[in-house]
């Protein structure tokens, strides 16, 4: 079960009446998902959960409410069940809470499918069965809205950090996009962290999309060395999504995985994407072009889906790119020093330049 962020406008406080557009159709939300028109059920009757979605646990649910769509937009019209204690305290909670609390609802994808809009990778959101709505303290989705006003700028990212902990670890390989996509779609939040150094607190817990920095070999895994290295190399260049109040914390979290394996661990800049030295540009190159594989991957299995094989002739011509460079560099670091030989800070420009070359095309 998933879930998406709506938010919602009191009609009627003497019956705990409200409404609210739940859902967008043609927009990008957070999760990376497209709602196309008609994806819901008109008409479709759907309870109000507890709060925060507990009512999956057996809280008693607080209301009910019916879905409708318009071309543009789904709305939600719902009423609490007010001659209850629980529906009437969440409703006075609801109303009392105003614009610092959200709503979500619940859903199974039935129909979807993946492509491109606007420039992004999506997740096309054709049809969809909706279980329950739910107030909680924030949701996931974006491009929501009230019917009474128009909604704010949308709320600066929140993190949550997750705590360092012992474990295994390992210097073999990483895979990130096979480790990713390994993850099964139904783990606990608990089994998600135990994966991940960072959680996006403003999303849903139950969602791989809301984690960051995945640095173990599955649920309860290893902890990998090159993923904990190109992590801290990806908080050092600026480009780990992570906030800024955040990047000290999850460097404390990768960097006692690095010494639990004796590997020193590089410092944390003070500033993202400030200069670095040669051995922390290397990281960081090594961290993009690992990105960059895994995109090669996804799109590859996105292809496969849609019965095409290969990658399209640029993306094949890229990659080619790619690997004649590290031919080069390879042929390079076999010749013996000379003076006429390329110095390290070469070297490194040149990684640079064709990672560089490889994400603006």
């Amino acid at each position: 079960m998933d879930t998406k962020a709506l938010r919602v406008e009191i009609k009627d406080e003497a019956k705990g009446l409200v409404k609210a557009v739940f859902a967008t159709f043609n927009k990008i939300d957070s999760h990376g998902d497209v709602t196309l028109p008609g994806a819901f059920e008109d008409g479709a009757e759907v309870p109000i959960s507890s709060y925060g979605h507990t009512s999956w646990d057996g809280a008693l649910p607080v209301g009910k409410g019916t879905i409708r769509q318009t071309q543009k937009e789904a709305i939600f019209e719902g009423q609490f069940f007010m001659d209850t204690t629980h529906g009437a305290d969440t409703f006075r909670t609801v109303k009392a809470l105003g614009s610092l609390g959200q709503w979500s609802y619940g859903y199974d994808a039935l129909e979807y499918s993946f492509g491109e809009h606007d420039g992004q990778h999506v997740r096309f959101l054709a049809k969809q069965k909706t279980h329950e709505v739910s107030p909680v303290l924030l949701g996931a989705g974006v491009g929501t809205r009230t019917l009474a006003t128009k909604s704010g700028p949308p709320a600066a990212k929140t993190g949550r950090p997750i705590a360092p902990h012992e474990c295994e670890v390992t210097l073999r390989s990483w895979d990130g996009a096979k480790t990713l996509a390994g993850l099964a779609d139904d783990l606990r939040p608990s089994e998600l962290r135990s994966v991940f150094a960072w959680q996006d607190a403003g999303a849903d817990p139950e969602l791989k999309s809301s984690y960051k920095l995945a640095h173990h070999h599955g649920v309860g895994g290893p902890a990998n060395v090159r993923a904990c290295l190109m992590g801290i190399a990806r908080l050092n260049d600026g480009k780990s999504g992570i906030p800024d109040g955040d990047r000290q914390a999850v460097y404390d979290h990768l960097a006692a995985h690095l010494r639990d394996a004796d590997v020193e661990a590089p410092e944390l800049k003070a500033e993202a994407g400030g200069s670095m030295k040669f051995h922390e540009e290397g990281q960081a190159v090594i961290a993009a072009v690992s990105s960059y594989i895994d995109r090669a991957s996804g799109v590859l299995a996105l292809r496969a889906r849609k019965g095409r094989t290969g990658l399209a002739p640029s993306s094949a011509e890229l990659l080619g790119w790619l690997d004649d460079e590290m031919r080069r560099l390879k042929s390079l670091l076999s010749t013996p020093t000379g003076p006429e030989d390329p110095t390290e800070a070469d070297i490194a420009s040149l990684v640079a330049r064709s990672i560089a070359q490889m994400q603006n095309l």
